[in-house]
């Protein structure tokens, strides 16, 4: 069998570098990844920083209550965190707010407004959020409650009213980077404002200290780790090897880190989906007091609870996927270019990764809608590819939706009951007018065909050259072509995995193949195979060896018929 019906092969011929053979392919040049603090842009470049810095010193200065409204999501939570670690430290009068998925949506809305007057808001400051909150900054403009903006999503109308809108990306600010994450921009806010409350030495520690978190938030909400973000999450990386935040440190230890090396993998795929687990299946103010705890009891316990969860979203997702795949028929797949399905017991927390790993397997977009509000409306999400603007296709569907906003790959809304098959219908003709056939093949970008001798250790250290990895310059797919399969097994839990020993060029090889586990009466022994595959050190031999982490294998020179015939 094979995944990928095409694969796009950068690099198929001899190499003198290694390094210099990927670079190329990737159309980057060592000097973009050899970033040093000089990358680093001023805060003041930021359009309405001034007046935004301003009235946020005032209100600390004469001890006015300041809420600061952020998201449930990995970003909003680091955002939020860093803007009250400031805070506290500068004496300031303040609390917070943070969205409820299932109540309250994202972003600030009017109740929201209502709820940080409630607690007595002179100020309100909107981190990872605000640049489309038209109703709530009107209402708070009303009531005579100053708003500062701090956001990063782009500007799609015109700009709500507010005291200042901090914002790299809203269209008329000459910022450079237009890439930060939320945290990565309130970073920019708290950096500006330290300069009125720090001088020298304790003012660079104390923000060299927040970088733990900035990682954490860019790196979760699948920012790219070059330019800026490359210095931020880099430094950020040391930070948090031996960060002082307590939970943090029993982050770490329940995701399977405290004694291994932080990387952008570690941040991206073990403890960001935990701090975003507590928004999906509960509250976020359980990741955002987990970043907060100051005590080493209170952070296991809240480390402790964020992992069952997170066990248990996993649990939820695998069920869910498995209902959501029984929905998908080959007829279907065969008329329909995109795949719209409704779950009424899904839960609302996993729709977006149910959409996400439907659009992965099957090559198009996929929406996944759930009742799980119980008040006779539907949410759903959307995952896309890059062939369709998926933001574009629900917006031509707004006739049936109440809400909707996204991005061209990603996408949420909500709708009456009543109107889901017309949106169905409509969406299903949209998408089929604006997808060809040849979007929907699945496509392997493989960086370089490795030769037998450069899969070992070697490589990894000069790999280790070209971290952080992530959105933008991802870690690379190797090939080789030709390896024979010497034995094949699957291994885990509920034999979901295979376990091959493979013989490149002459060399003994272990691979592993995750979620596989089904096709192993396809894997030809004995044959030969061509592979597509990551490197990663072998931590099981622990012998400082590497295993392969496959992405695709297919037939190689003397292959089976079984693993099917190459197509493209």
């Amino acid at each position: 069998m094979h995944l990928y019906p095409v694969w796009d092969i950068v690099h198929d011929d001899n190499y003198d570098s290694l390094i210099d053979a990927l670079l190329a392919g990737r159309g980057l040049t060592r000097q973009e990844l050899d970033v040093g603090p000089e990358t680093l842009h001023p805060p003041e470049l930021l359009t309405d920083l001034e007046p935004g810095v301003e009235r946020i010193a005032t209100a600390i200065r004469q001890k006015e209550k300041i809420v600061v409204f952020g998201d449930y999501d990995a970003d909003g939570v680091t955002s939020t965190a860093l803007l009250m670690d400031f805070l506290e430290k500068t004496g300031a009068e303040y609390d917070y707010l943070l969205p409820d998925r299932h109540r309250d949506g994202y972003g600030l809305k009017p109740p929201g407004v209502e709820r940080a007057l409630e607690k007595g808001a002179e100020l309100i400051i909107t981190v990872d959020n605000g640049i489309s909150a038209f109703e709530a900054l009107d209402l708070a403009r009303e009531r005579q409650v100053d708003v500062v903006v701090v956001d990063h999503h782009r500007q799609l109308d015109d700009l709500p009213t507010a005291l200042a809108i901090i914002n790299p990306n809203r269209k008329d600010c000459g910022y450079p980077f237009k890439e930060l994450a939320g945290v990565g921009v309130t970073f920019k806010v708290v950096q500006a404002l330290s300069q009125l409350f720090m001088e020298g030495q304790e003012r660079r520690q104390y923000l060299n200290g927040l970088l733990d978190l900035v990682a954490l938030g860019t790196v979760a909400d699948v920012m790219p780790v070059l330019g800026e973000n490359r210095v931020l999450i880099q430094r950020g990386l040391q930070v948090f090897e031996r960060t002082a935040r307590p939970g943090l440190r029993h982050l770490k230890e329940v995701a399977g880190y405290a004694n291994r090396t932080i990387t952008t993998t570690a941040l991206g795929f073990h403890m960001g989906p935990r701090l975003n687990v507590a928004g999906r299946l509960k509250t976020a103010d359980l990741a955002l007091r987990l970043l907060r705890a100051d005590r080493d009891s209170e952070a296991a316990i809240l480390a402790d609870e964020l992992n069952r969860l997170n066990a248990q979203r996993q649990s939820l997702q695998r069920d869910g996927l498995k209902e959501a795949e029984s929905l998908v028929s080959q007829e279907d797949l065969e008329s329909d270019r995109i795949i719209v399905l409704l779950g009424e017991s899904w839960h609302l927390g996993i729709v977006g990764l149910l959409a996400s790993r439907l659009a992965e397997k099957h090559a198009r977009p996929a929406v996944v809608c759930t009742g799980g509000r119980g008040d006779g409306t539907y949410t759903g999400s959307a995952r896309s590819i890059p062939a369709y603007d998926i933001s574009a296709g629900i917006g031509a569907c707004a006739e049936h939706l109440i809400a909707y906003g996204g991005h061209p790959g990603a996408a949420g809304f909500s709708l009456e009951e009543g109107s889901f098959e017309s949106f169905r219908i409509h969406l299903v003709e949209h998408a089929n007018a604006h997808i060809s056939a040849e979007d929907l093949q699945a496509r392997l970008a493989i960086d370089l065909m490795l030769r037998p001798r450069d899969i070992g250790p070697q490589t990894l250290k000069f790999l280790d050259q070209l971290e952080p990895f992530g959105n933008g310059h991802q870690a690379p797919v190797f090939g080789a072509r030709n390896c024979q399969v010497k034995a094949v097994r699957q291994i885990g839990r509920d034999s979901s995995h295979l376990k091959l020993e493979l013989l490149v060029g002459g060399r003994r090889c272990n691979a592993v193949w995750w979620n596989q586990g089904g096709a192993l009466d396809q894997i030809p022994r004995d044959q030969s195979i061509d592979a597509a595959f990551s490197l990663q050190e072998d931590t099981y031999a622990g012998d400082g060896s590497v295993q392969l982490v496959l992405k695709d294998v297919r037939p190689g020179e003397n292959g089976n018929s079984s693993l099917g015939k190459e197509e493209g």
